[in-house]
């Protein structure tokens, strides 16, 4: 998190977010390396040469997947909040606020009382259904909310309102926002 003098406070992701999928893509080249390289009797030189092309290619992911994350914020200014993510950016202002959704564990956001008229809010709004092995990244309710334009998820800045000041800087430029009630 940080603040710069009239661009607002930047939030981004929690550490945890930030270094779990580029850390996995680190420790895979380790683990082979340590296989192909750490007895000097196993592997032939084909072995080794290709463990050395895919040690490189997942380091490379890592540091792709890291910036991809790295890029994703959430910039509260005095004109309103903006959040950032790899592929669109959503945007409005503090008095089209509602409240703030925050139902537990990866379950918060930002609830409009009107709909965001930006391209971002369209392309969420296509993504609304995404699901992996069949569970949803977002509930019922956040599904209508995103299809209406109507919602800002911050999920991933979870642990600034915990963990920091994500929470009263909510409250602070929102007085009615009343964070975790709807």
């Amino acid at each position: 998190m940080n603040s710069a003098a009239g661009k607002g406070t930047v939030y981004h992701i929690s550490p945890l977010r930030l270094w779990l999928v580029p850390g996995i893509f680190l420790i895979l080249p380790v683990g082979m390396f340590l296989l192909v390289f750490g007895d000097p009797e196993s592997g032939t030189p084909d072995t080794r040469r290709l463990a050395i092309y895919m040690g490189i290619f997942f380091v490379a992911l890592a540091v792709v997947m890291y910036l991809i994350l790295r890029y994703t914020r959430l910039v509260l200014s005095a004109e309103g909040v903006k959040l950032y993510q790899f592929g669109y950016k959503l945007e409005t202002g503090w008095d089209n606020v509602a409240y703030l959704y925050d139902e537990g564990f990866g379950s918060q956001g930002l609830v409009l009382h009107r709909p965001m008229d930006c391209p971002g809010a369209r392309t969420l709004s296509r993504a609304r259904n995404v699901a992996v092995e069949g569970v949803n990244f977002y509930s019922d309710e956040q599904i209508r909310l995103i299809a209406a334009h109507r919602f800002i998820p911050i999920d991933a800045f979870a642990y600034w309102l915990k963990h920091g000041r994500l929470r009263d800087d909510l409250n602070r430029r929102v007085p009615a926002l009343n964070t975790g009630v709807k």
